[in-house]
């Protein structure tokens, strides 16, 4: 059954583990500042209760009522881990105290909007220092438009320190400015959902209009 409110939340960490940010968060009071470590944790103890459970049900031999109950008690915890971590991928942390990745929020906004990302990596700065959303073509050609998204840090870098997006424009006619975040590069961090999307907005407006012009120009 899906987790609906903080108190189920903590009750199902309670019966999952005995230490660590998920023993954390069932012990402690209020909401998180952040979930990222305990998305994290989740993640890593579904990866292996379903390797576990695919173990169990790889036995080849006569039916064992002991391997039965221990396949139905794995599902039983793989359900569980699962229920809990669909319910923190839906919170909202406080960005000030935020660890998660605030390209995060970024791609998942340009996801929604079909619109193919990919991490860029500069070799000057010797970094992952961009997102690429669009087709991106090493040599663009008149028909190739993608945006590059930067971030004045790596790409990687946490929410709380997170100073505003730049993203610009690349087609074969050059380079165009196409969205900087308000006092880039020190965008302060409270207007990080609000800038994301706003960023994302331009991106996907701007491509979305190269490939009508595009499909224009060729038919």
């Amino acid at each position: 059954m899906p987790i609906t409110t903080l108190k189920e939340a903590r009750q199902a960490a309670k019966a999952l583990s005995e230490r660590g940010p998920i023993a954390a968060f069932a012990a402690g009071c209020g909401i998180p500042g952040c979930f990222a470590r305990l998305r994290l944790a989740l993640s890593g103890m579904r990866r292996e209760s379903l390797a576990t459970s695919a173990a169990l049900n790889m036995a080849d031999g006569p039916d064992d009522p002991y391997m039965e109950r221990g396949k139905q008690e794995m599902a039983e915890i793989t359900s569980s881990i699962s229920d809990l971590l669909s319910w923190t991928e839906q919170q909202l942390c406080q960005v000030e105290e935020c660890d998660c990745r605030a390209d995060r929020l970024l791609r998942q906004l340009l996801q929604d909007a079909q619109v193919p990302e990919q991490t860029g990596y500069s070799a000057s700065l010797g970094r992952n220092n961009c997102v690429i959303a669009g087709h991106y073509e090493p040599e663009p050609d008149e028909h190739t438009a993608y945006v590059i998204i930067e971030h004045r840090n790596n790409i990687e870098h946490a929410v709380r320190i997170h100073h505003g997006w730049r993203a610009r424009l690349v087609t074969a006619a050059g380079v165009t400015t196409l969205y900087a975040s308000p006092g880039y590069p020190q965008t302060p961090v409270s207007v990080f959902r609000e800038d994301t999307r706003a960023c994302v907005r331009a991106v996907v407006g701007a491509l979305h209009h190269a490939d009508a012009t595009s499909a224009a120009q060729s038919s």
